[in-house]
């Protein structure tokens, strides 16, 4: 599988590039050409199995229930659902059962919900502003030298780009150098890590084009041309990360170093872990994107904006793929359920992100903001905010995030392509109180695209089951006592959304109520047409 990825990912870049017969590091100005922003090649790769784990379904801190987020939309991103002319959230697992304008949770019952919850879950729009990071983390970064901050950047881009180059290698190990440095240049490496962390560590502003002509082109083929050189090195002791600087003429960071940065930068180079620094990467190429999309068209509506960005590659993949891959450390560190936890609340501050890096395309008299004006505010800001936050070990970055992530009701976000599985963690699988225990659930990647539910009762008398996604009721079926019935669908309709049964069933004086309890779970999308078997137990309640 990886080298048919990497194959594909060569042909991409092999249409874009523009060839040379030239085998040497140097690069004519004139010729060189450079990927753009939008359609630049990255390389996000799972490292981890990937499940829903147990703790997405859980409600925010207690609360019954929460608003929909709704956005006036003539054509809804994914996880919305429109009606009068509204964009309304598809409810999520944490907030499973529609209940109106609202979102309730797991064996709640609508009739029942009267706006109870604790006030601050009606807040659906949040900005990064009013949230408190910003002045936080401004303190933090107070006890951190510039110069510390922008080689720990630099450090973890060449531990990145390494990988990239040993991916390419292992392909093809006879591919010339300058073949390779061609397919580097339309990567994120180039377009985006490198310029970011360069301009970060000299001051300066992140220029509108990145000119091939110019002096940053030139130093980061001066970079790219050493790490060709050599390798994992470069990163392997101090005095050779040092040397490395002299070389690319890049040592004005490392006077302002004292001995508490250098044994710091020290311990980064020895350490394996790349997820605060992946987690930074995914920040820059976000708000870098909309900018770019932002300048190719001046008129691009906040609509149109939301659209493309919900269902790019980086919010259906690499943000999955990357929150994901901090796992393994994070059970090492921890408990299984705590890193879930934990991942989790990354994902769901990456969306409020992305949320707010959407709107904060309008000034505050309401106004479009230039490209320019965009890469300005968010520059000064949401970038350095997750620089910030990419120096700590992952711990540390959802102590200083988690205190100021308020819940939204939008839509279950980030999830990706699910790994094969039983496991209850597979796909979530979250069952509440007697009606559905003993049920399981077997998922597969790759499948004829069918979602089976086979209902087995041992119940006394007649139920009729009620099946819901995301969030709506969108069937029923009817159990006999002590009977059993198949219920069948696709993942076509039910991808991408919650999965929830509750059942009506007789019960004093004969009254019917769907209290016993319910089930819960997500239905992934799957590329490669996904397969879902349910086995549901009907019991006495």
């Amino acid at each position: 599988m990886i080298r048919w990825k990497l194959l594909l990912q060569l042909v991409m870049a092999t249409a874009l590039i523009y060839t040379t017969e030239t085998s040497t590091l140097a690069v004519n100005a004139e010729r060189l050409e450079v990927g753009s922003l939008v359609n630049t090649i990255d390389t996000v790769e799972s490292t981890y199995r990937n499940w829903v784990g147990p703790t997405i379904g859980q409600p925010d801190r207690g609360d019954w229930a929460c608003y929909r987020k709704a956005y006036i939309m003539n054509e809804c991103p994914i996880g919305f659902n429109r009606k009068w002319k509204t964009c309304w959230t598809q409810c999520p697992l944490s907030y499973p059962v529609q209940c109106g304008m609202e979102c309730i949770r797991q064996n709640d019952d609508c009739g029942f919900e009267v706006y109870a919850k604790v006030a601050n879950v009606v807040q659906t729009a949040i900005s990064l502003a009013t949230m408190g990071v910003f002045g936080q983390l401004t303190t933090v970064a107070k006890g951190i030298v510039e110069g510390a901050k922008c080689l720990r950047s630099m450090i973890g881009n060449i531990k990145m780009l390494n990988s990239y180059i040993r991916s390419i290698k292992v392909y093809d190990p006879q591919m010339p150098r300058d073949q390779i440095m061609n397919l580097v240049y339309h990567t994120s490496y180039f377009t985006i890590d490198f310029p970011v962390a360069i301009t970060d560590c000299l001051g300066y502003s992140y220029p509108q084009v990145l000119d091939p002509a110019s002096w940053m082109v030139d130093t980061m083929q001066l970079m790219l041309g050493e790490v060709l050189d050599h390798g994992d090195n470069l990163v392997r002791g101090w005095d050779r990360f040092k040397a490395f600087l002299h070389r690319v003429n890049f040592t004005q960071p490392l006077s302002e170093l004292n001995e508490t940065d250098i044994s710091s930068l020290k311990s980064g180079m020895a350490s394996n872990s790349t997820c605060g620094h992946e987690l930074k990467r995914l920040t820059d190429r976000t708000w870098m994107t909309v900018a770019q999309m932002k300048r190719s068209n001046p008129k691009i509506t906040h609509d149109q904006l939301r659209i493309t960005m919900y269902e790019s590659d980086l919010m259906v993949k690499d943000i999955p793929t990357v929150t994901n891959n901090c796992m393994e450390q994070m059970i090492a560190e921890s408990t299984e359920d705590t890193a879930y936890q934990t991942r989790d609340t990354l994902r769901t501050t990456l969306g409020v992100i992305v949320d707010d890096l959407i709107d904060k395309g309008r000034s505050d008299n309401g106004t479009s903001l230039t490209a320019k004006e965009y890469t300005r505010v968010i520059a000064d800001r949401l970038a350095m905010t997750m620089f910030v936050i990419s120096l700590f070990d992952e711990t540390r970055i959802i102590g200083i995030i988690t205190e100021y992530i308020q819940p939204i009701c939008g839509p279950t976000q980030f999830i990706g392509e699910i790994d094969d599985g039983n496991d209850p963690y597979t796909l979530g699988l979250s069952l509440v109180r007697k009606a559905f225990q003993g049920s399981t659930s077997s998922w597969k990647r790759k499948g004829d695209g069918v979602v089976r539910i086979h209902f087995e009762s041992t119940d006394t008398k007649p139920v009729t089951v009620n099946i819901f996604s995301g969030g709506h009721k969108m069937d029923e079926i009817d159990v006999q006592a002590g009977g059993n019935a198949t219920w069948i669908s696709n993942i076509t309709m039910l991808g991408g959304k919650t999965f929830y049964l509750d059942r009506w069933r007789a019960g004093f004086l004969g009254l019917p109520g769907t209290g016993g309890g319910s089930l819960n779970l997500w239905v992934p999308r799957a590329k490669e047409g996904g397969h879902l078997d349910l086995q549901v137990k009907l019991n006495v309640s």
